[in-house]
């Protein structure tokens, strides 16, 4: 027996008959047809693994940014140690890391008081009741408390006049109280422009976690902000039955500056924002406070009823739907020329037609530090 070529395939067999050779069989066989299987098995290996390689790399590469960024955000932050320590909302080791940096280094954020006088008379006890999601029987009472001029003007009496206004370094012309009575006198036959700002409290699944007690003060907090924003910026208040509430502004109470005032309002409640996710970080809860903002016609003096019925307040309901810690603005917003001077603006690509506030150019970021610090030493 014998091959008498491998590569070949040529098998050579001697035939016998009774111990005499009859002669040979020779047979050639196709060695190609055989060696096929093997040769499709191995680049059938060969290309899986390259497909397995591919996404090992791609997998590693996303695995090191998910690590290294929070990382890097950490070192960031203990080179300008504030409030807001990165990362403290992750339920693994980093985020561990980014709670115990922040327990030994960021400063200590200021008690929680009960509120003021100015901010617990009558009008506003009913923002505090209605904000309450398992009672919507305040609904019918929730009018009386819109009224906006009443906040505004006691804030204005207790602490010195150029303290409280948000405006003090940007509008010396329209600092005081005469001229919004000018405004409404002057424009009763011009068009009425208005801003409608939807704040939604996001994670409530999450937030019914928390202990009663705990949950109540979060909540207290939460309107204490609201109504601290909306006096500061000329906001007048309407608390929906849901939970969400609908800040207007306009230009009878601010003229030109009503698209701005809702703006750094809006600015405002995403920092104080930032301070109630700090005080439940350690509960690994990630609160989202849901921003939008949209532009109105003749929406003065309507109902909350009313209101809800107008195209303008559902679209910033829609919008604050899909934000998360961010400001939403509609499209016209950003091509507002005065908005353009004062606020740095990017479109986003859903929802379709919105924009994403990046960020407020100076003087504002600078007042709006003030404000919080101010509230800061009001509270303390």
């Amino acid at each position: 027996h014998g091959l008498l070529g491998e590569a070949e395939g040529m098998y050579q067999s001697k035939i016998t008959f009774q111990d005499v050779t009859a002669g040979q069989l020779r047979i050639s066989l196709d060695m190609d047809q055989f060696q096929q299987p093997m040769t499709i098995s191995l680049q059938s290996m060969g290309i899986l693994s390259a497909i397995l390689l591919a996404l090992s790399l791609a997998l590693s590469l996303r695995m090191g940014r998910y690590l290294s960024t929070p990382l890097l955000q950490l070192r960031v932050w203990l080179r300008n140690i504030d409030e807001y320590t990165p990362a403290t909302d992750r339920q693994d080791e980093i985020g561990d890391l980014a709670r115990q940096l922040h327990a030994n280094f960021a400063p200590e954020p200021a008690p929680v008081p009960e509120p003021e006088p100015e901010l617990d008379d009558v009008e506003d006890e009913p923002e505090f009741e209605v904000r309450n999601l398992r009672d919507p029987s305040f609904d019918e009472s929730r009018p009386v408390a819109a009224l906006k001029p009443a906040p505004r003007q006691i804030v204005s009496t207790v602490e010195d006049d150029d303290d409280e206004d948000p405006f003090a370094d940007l509008r010396d012309e329209s600092l005081d109280s005469p001229p919004q009575p000018v405004v409404r006198k002057a424009t009763p036959s011009v068009p009425q422009h208005s801003a409608v700002l939807a704040v939604q409290l996001g994670s409530q699944e999450q937030l019914r976690r928390l202990p009663r007690a705990r949950l109540e003060e979060l909540l207290e907090r939460y309107r204490d902000c609201l109504g601290q924003a909306a006096s500061l910026y000329q906001g007048e208040v309407e608390t929906l039955n849901d939970g969400s509430t609908l800040m207007l502004f306009h230009t009878e109470d601010s003229g030109d500056d009503y698209l701005t005032n809702a703006i750094c309002c809006g600015e405002l409640l995403r920092a104080l924002g930032h301070q109630l996710q700090i005080e439940v970080a350690d509960s690994g809860i990630t609160l989202q406070l849901q921003l939008g903002l949209t532009l109105g016609d003749e929406l003065f003096g309507l109902s909350q009823i009313d209101l809800l019925l107008t195209d303008s307040a559902q679209d910033a309901l829609a919008l604050s739907q899909h934000s998360r810690n961010l400001l939403l603005v509609e499209r016209k917003i950003s091509d507002d020329a005065l908005i353009r001077q004062r606020a740095r603006i990017r479109p986003i690509a859903s929802p379709e037609g919105a924009c994403c506030v990046e960020r407020l150019m100076e003087p504002y970021p600078s007042m709006l530090e003030r404000q919080l610090a101010r509230m800061h030493e009001r509270r303390a």
